[in-house]
């Protein structure tokens, strides 16, 4: 289930002894409850396809904006020396409250640092989108400038010739009540479910068979639920 633009990361996979792996976010990617975690399926499904080459670094930071996410860009991510950053951004920078709101302008911005910094370092760079929110619980301003930045993450990923996973797109094709009673926990974070649902379809594009991770019992409904949505 490779999708093309990622064989140059495939192929890193493939011939480096070790990689290291961070995945750059807020409360999408910080693990914050006890339950499976995305990065949990992609350590897993990677393992399964590469083997004991890897170690996957969480730097993920509920609340935060890329304004935030900058200021401890450094300590977090860049320290570690990563030879790819997965990274997930926006819903914090679309809250309309005085102290988090970004323009959309400087989250583009702030976006093209990361990853021109990244590149500069010889790291792998993958922006990723949210999965889609429960918009009726939510401020409707706000709402509608999330809408705009993921859109704003598509278009800087085609500008920068990023690899790019837009999990939003995913979710948005699922059952709006499905999603809503399965996959999310509150109108803004993803449950066990919806965890596990996006980091199947992250594993995808690293060339992961499913059918090679073992004890995936758990995984399984999630497994299918992505096979039928991505075939819809």
């Amino acid at each position: 289930m490779n999708n093309a633009a990622f064989d140059n990361i495939v192929k890193r996979f493939e011939t480096q002894d070790h990689l290291r792996i961070v995945v750059f976010g807020a409360s999408n990617t910080e693990r914050h409850m006890p339950t499976v975690h995305w990065s949990d399926v992609l350590e897993v499904g990677l393992r399964s396809r590469y083997g004991r080459k890897f170690q996957i670094i969480n730097a993920g930071g509920s609340g935060n904006n890329t304004r935030e996410a900058l200021a401890r860009f450094e300590r977090d991510v860049l320290f570690y020396q990563p030879d790819i950053v997965i990274v997930t951004f926006g819903g914090n920078d679309c809250n309309i409250s005085r102290e988090k709101f970004v323009s959309e302008t400087e989250f583009v911005e702030n976006l093209t640092t990361i990853v021109n910094t990244l590149r500069e370092r010889g790291t792998e760079v993958i922006l990723q989108t949210y999965y889609k929110m429960i918009y009726e619980f939510i401020p409707p301003q706000r709402a509608a400038y999330f809408v705009r930045y993921m859109n704003a993450v598509r278009k800087l990923a085609g500008t920068l010739g990023c690899n790019f996973i837009d999990q939003y797109a995913l979710f948005d094709k699922i059952d709006r009540n499905y999603r809503v009673f399965n996959l999310m926990r509150d109108p803004m974070h993803t449950n066990e479910n919806g965890n596990m649902l996006i980091g199947l379809n992250v594993c995808r594009y690293f060339d992961v068979d499913f059918d090679r991770i073992g004890w995936k019992d758990k995984l399984i409904p999630m497994q299918q639920l992505l096979i039928k949505t991505l075939a819809e």
